[in-house]
């Protein structure tokens, strides 16, 4: 049996894409036809790009720390959540919360516990990683919520059924996704996520 090709984190079976798309990402498509500005954490986004600010005071060298610092913690929990939403199905359901908890805060919290429930009762099972690029398209500039940005490839990964090994589902590569999150006492979290099932995009864009 050939398996259907889809995005990777918007589907965990065959027989319900539609459902877990809404478990996992919310089923949004967004087609983002004016980019955001691309910027660096020493730049201020520009209509032509970026302009350098001064760095030559501890304030601004404080403040470049702390925007590398936020990118890589934010970065760190999408790429574990990524990893979850493929392994997940190995977890005992005490194991799943507590890893849950790790990655997301509500509403996107909420949609792991339901794609859980899922792959769980469907004896279905990731397989594969997918190969995460992630932008950043606009600063984080110390607020409590951030966007970043993933062209993802999940060519070779999707999901099987257990019993049989049979691959139910094959992830799409050069997939636009548009992750929010939120910082709360424990670190970064995701808030929530979108795919873009349309267009393709560029890693590193």
């Amino acid at each position: 049996m050939n398996p259907r090709r889809t995005t990777l984190t918007a589907a965990l079976s065959t027989a319900a894409a539609a459902a877990v798309c809404a478990a996992l990402a919310g089923c949004s498509t967004t087609a983002d036809a004016n980019p955001a500005p691309s910027t660096t954490s020493t730049g201020t986004a520009t209509a032509g790009g970026t302009s350098k600010t001064p760095s030559s005071t501890s304030t601004t060298l404080d403040a470049v720390a702390q925007e590398k610092k936020d990118r890589q913690d934010a970065e760190l929990v999408w790429r574990k959540l990524e990893g979850l939403a493929i392994d997940m199905a190995s977890l005992t359901p005490d194991q799943a919360e507590q890893e849950f908890q790790q990655v997301a805060v509500d509403p996107q919290l909420t949609r792991l516990r339901s794609a859980y429930q899922t792959l769980t009762s469907r004896g279905e099972a990731g397989y594969g990683q997918p190969i995460i690029a992630v932008a950043w398209r606009e600063p984080i500039n110390g607020a409590n919520t951030a966007t970043l940005y993933d062209c993802q490839d999940g060519s070779q990964a999707g999901y099987l059924d257990k019993k049989t090994g049979n691959k139910l589902t094959v992830g799409t590569p050069d997939t636009p996704m548009t992750v929010s999150l939120q910082r709360t006492p424990q670190g970064w979290r995701v808030s929530s996520f979108t795919i873009d099932q349309v267009n393709k995009c560029t890693p590193g864009i």
